[in-house]
């Protein structure tokens, strides 16, 4: 795929920063059954309205150091840690695939997998309130791009990729169900749908990612905890596995000579 125009990586960029802000929302809100929508955003503690200049992503939270400006309650660093962990996928997946329409369902993607990550290390849970509605949405805008691009049967390989990761991942979970919750396996059909789009043997490299670095950070916890057996979210280390697999999809491919769309090389 051709350069990315800089000023398409610039807008991604800072429009990552915007919708970060919303995956905020998702996290704190889509656990506890509350509305996205209403009410609007307020402080925990003295329940104050976040004004809208209090509200810029990143910023407000640098400028305010941290604290609520009516009560002083400080403000967890995870809210800016998410809006920019946002915008770096982002931009991440304009340089990747910002010159096709493909961008689009990706973006959802990584926005999905950070909502689902941070709260699978928060709560020990990936949502199917999220999962599912979003694997539904994803599957419209992959068949509708791909007949855009002139390649309606990529629609079968997308397929093909989610019901075989999910089979990869059901498989042991059923075998051992201490190893591997369903909320994992449920999304492998999300992830696996987008690795099969690019080329369904990026399965492979994504799980095989994800468990190299869930491995080294469960032994890090495991002796950090005192050698003390302990749960261990899994979600958020097949998310970046999926990722990693994503944007080295062209170097993986190439080395073995597979091909894809042209629209997603």
């Amino acid at each position: 795929m051709g350069d990315v125009p800089i000023e398409v990586v610039v807008f991604l960029g800072i429009l990552g920063l915007a919708v970060g802000s919303f995956v905020n929302v998702v996290i704190v809100r889509v656990p506890s059954e509350e509305s996205l929508l209403h009410p609007p955003s307020k402080c925990p503690l003295c329940e104050t309205p976040i004004k809208p200049r209090d509200n810029i992503p990143v910023l407000s939270w640098l400028l305010l150091r941290g604290k609520c400006r009516a009560c002083g309650e400080p403000i967890p660093a995870g809210y800016p840690l998410v809006e920019a962990a946002n915008c770096v996928l982002w931009v991440a997946a304009a340089l990747r695939f910002g010159d096709s329409w493909a961008v689009i369902p990706f973006l959802l993607l990584f926005s999905t997998l950070l909502a689902q990550s941070v709260i699978d290390l928060e709560l020990y849970r990936l949502l199917d309130r999220i999962t599912f509605p979003v694997l539904g949405v994803s599957v419209v805008l992959i068949a509708v791009i791909g007949a855009i691009e002139g390649e309606p049967s990529r629609i079968t390989m997308a397929l093909l990729g989610a019901v075989g990761y999910f089979l990869f991942l059901f498989i042991p979970a059923m075998v051992y169900p201490k190893g591997m919750g369903l909320g994992d396996v449920k999304l492998a059909l999300l992830m696996g749908l987008f690795l099969g789009w690019v080329h369904p043997v990026l399965c492979l490299y994504a799980v095989i990612v994800a468990s190299v670095l869930g491995l080294v950070a469960g032994v890090i916890l495991y002796f950090a905890r005192g050698r003390k057996s302990s749960q261990f979210p899994f979600g958020p280390w097949l998310a970046l596995g999926c990722v990693v697999a994503l944007l080295a999809s062209n170097t993986i491919l190439d080395f073995y000579g597979l091909p894809t769309a042209p629209f997603l090389a």
